[in-house]
């Protein structure tokens, strides 16, 4: 894994990519785009075995993740004015550099939670040139953020690098319920280690500034507007996967939910996949089907 250091869209923060190359001549490149309040180097393993397949791996620390803070502010949680335009053009920024790096290579790119809201936008409003989509541990959109989301962006304006617990509490707060565990992040993970992991690094589970709760909710109206697909080719592949017991998803509902309108407004390769039993962070559990599964539908898509 080599690090590297990009500029970020807002023109002072640096951004911290890590680029992962095979040591046989790559087939393809994989774009990792992580999920709320985590950062690219937790798709460490991930990233290696699908270097082992023969695919070159590159993913980024979004604004206010990981090491992609202001040296001389470093505020977690916080995006910056017009937080999801900077997102997505972060995004499209490390696409690019790819892109014009492996010109010829087949390209896929894969969005976790936070990044499935992005990644989904993201291939709404710029030119859909790549082979297939993974949208990870993705939802639809709660009822309640259309009543919110107009009080949070006002919050974001007046204070907007000020945490906010209350909207964190009522946003999350009840994810844990249905599991045994009583860890508030069990809803992650069904895997205690992974958990343990969690809590004890600082760089995770913080809370959201309000401008950063007004970049997630704004991601996750555009990614679930309606008809949000229509100005994506027919012919581009997705999996939409996740665990059967995320709640992100309402428990497999929304996934259902997306894959079908998919397949109802005519995309030719949709492919929906629930893995019993997991969580939200499929590819930290012990079980390492998932891995193979994303891997081996990536392989057959390759051209």
């Amino acid at each position: 894994m080599e690090h590297l250091t990009f500029t970020s869209a807002d023109g002072q923060t640096p951004l911290h990519v890590c680029f992962w190359t095979t040591k046989t001549k790559p087939i393809g490149v994989v774009q990792l785009i992580h999920g709320m309040t985590e950062y690219i180097e937790r798709y460490h393993e991930f990233a290696k075995r699908l270097t082992d397949s023969g695919f070159v791996v590159i993913g980024h620390d979004h604004l206010g993740h990981g090491e992609s803070v202001d040296p001389n502010e470093p505020i977690y949680g916080y995006f910056g004015d017009d937080g999801a335009y900077l997102m997505l053009e972060d995004i499209d920024q490390v696409k690019q550099w790819t892109q014009k790096k492996y010109p010829d290579l087949p390209y896929f790119m894969m969005g976790h939670s936070m990044g499935s809201f992005a990644l989904r936008t993201y291939l709404q409003r710029y030119p859909v040139q790549i082979q297939g989509a993974i949208i990870m541990g993705t939802g639809t959109r709660p009822a309640a953020l259309a009543l919110g989301k107009p009080f949070v962006n006002r919050l974001a304006k007046t204070n907007p690098k000020k945490p906010a617990e209350w909207i964190n509490n009522l946003a999350f707060g009840s994810f844990s319920k249905p599991f045994p565990e009583a860890s508030s992040f069990s809803w992650l993970s069904k895997n205690p280690e992974n958990i343990t992991r969690y809590e004890a690094d600082p760089k995770l589970g913080f809370t959201f500034t309000f401008n950063g709760f007004a970049t997630l909710f704004s991601l996750i109206e555009s990614a679930n507007q309606k008809n949000w697909m229509d100005a994506l080719p027919r012919t581009l592949p997705m999996l939409i996967v996740s665990g059967q017991e995320d709640p992100v998803g309402d428990f497999g509902k929304g996934p259902k939910k997306i894959a079908a309108e998919l397949t109802k407004k005519g995309f030719h390769d949709i492919t929906l996949k629930l893995f019993p039993t997991l969580r939200h962070e499929i590819l930290l559990e012990d079980e390492k089907e998932v891995d193979e599964y994303i891997i081996e539908w990536i392989e057959k898509r390759v051209e």
